[in-house]
């Protein structure tokens, strides 16, 4: 019972939208000091604002019955639109000029939300998992072995979706992958 309670807090407070603030906002900081703030509420605003008011539109139309567990039926066509608005900020930002650190995010949330809606039809990868995984490269990628302290978190989400039944393991690593290997190429390819 408090394993389940404790597996219900951790995946609602690591929903992607709300994984997003403390990274954007610490990799701003760490690559563009204060200014790096702006930029990570520009980012945050294009993506992760701009995806909750859209998921508050389809729940209001009743086009996502429970948008704590969106069925893999409904998935597919917010994945497109929310791999758009971060397609979209990624180059608004890349042309304003803004910290390549931050563009790689933004690179790679496209990159994962895009493969996801690709995936989605033939299985229900977990977004929490892939969200973790790409957190974890990120910090990795920017503050170096330091960033592996992200690992225990990655963990105990991992663990909290299985916990909760949301996602078998197979979901769960095939997300892993997905968040993973989309930032991974994203900083490979914007970030020395």
């Amino acid at each position: 019972m408090i394993a389940s309670r404790v597996a219900k807090i951790l995946s609602a407070a690591t929903r992607l939208p709300l994984l997003a603030v403390p990274l954007f906002l610490i990799v701003g900081i760490y690559t563009a000091g204060w200014t790096g703030v702006v930029w990570a509420l520009v980012c945050l605003f294009l993506t992760s604002g701009l995806s909750l008011l859209y998921l508050m539109y389809l729940t209001r139309t009743g086009s996502v019955r429970d948008p704590s567990r969106i069925p893999k039926n409904e998935r597919v066509r917010p994945l497109w639109v929310v791999a758009g608005l971060h397609a979209g900020a990624w180059i608004l930002v890349t042309a304003l000029g803004g910290p390549m650190e931050l563009r790689a995010v933004l690179l790679s949330y496209t990159l994962s939300t895009a493969a996801f809606a690709l995936i989605t039809p033939l299985s229900k990868l977990s977004l929490h998992a892939a969200g973790a995984a790409g957190t974890l490269v990120c910090l990795v990628r920017v503050f170096g072995p330091l960033g592996a302290a992200f690992v225990p978190v990655f963990l105990a989400i991992c663990w909290s979706r299985a916990e909760l039944g949301r996602h078998t393991p197979l979901e769960l690593a095939l997300g892993t992958l997905v968040g993973g290997i989309g930032t991974w190429v994203a900083f490979h390819h914007l970030v020395a």
